[in-house]
């Protein structure tokens, strides 16, 4: 009979234990297994030849066949940022109006890839 009740209390503990450490894995994994982004980020930065930013510049990110993937606008400090989707390589065109008949332009490529974020830097000329 005391064996019977010993055993009883060891199986209870025992699934007392094994529940917790259950619970514990369980409670682990969907804290801690973050869904890793997709999103392409393409980060571009517009000089000038003195290596000064140029804000106000027109960004355009095209495929190599033409289709335009975007376009946008420099910040202050030269930057415009696009987030894809999808990794792409595109081909960059960046332009700045000086003057009405003053055009800054330049030119680079820039290769996305899933989760990260590329970085270039174009420096526009007359």
């Amino acid at each position: 009979m005391i064996f019977q009740f010993s055993m009883k209390k060891i199986i209870t503990l025992t699934c007392f234990l094994l529940s917790f450490l259950v619970f514990f894995f369980t409670l682990n994994t969907l804290t801690s297994c973050k869904k890793q982004s997709t999103s392409c980020t393409a980060d571009i930065t517009v000089i000038d030849s003195a290596s000064g930013p140029v804000s106000g510049a027109t960004v355009k990110l095209y495929a190599p066949h033409g289709q335009v993937g975007a376009t946008g606008t420099t910040n202050s400090s030269g930057n415009v940022s696009f987030t894809f989707s999808l990794p792409a390589i595109f081909n960059i065109s960046a332009t700045d109006v000086v003057r009405p008949n003053d055009t800054l332009k330049g030119s680079g490529i820039i290769q996305l890839q899933v989760g990260q974020t590329a970085s270039t830097t174009v420096t526009v000329l007359r």
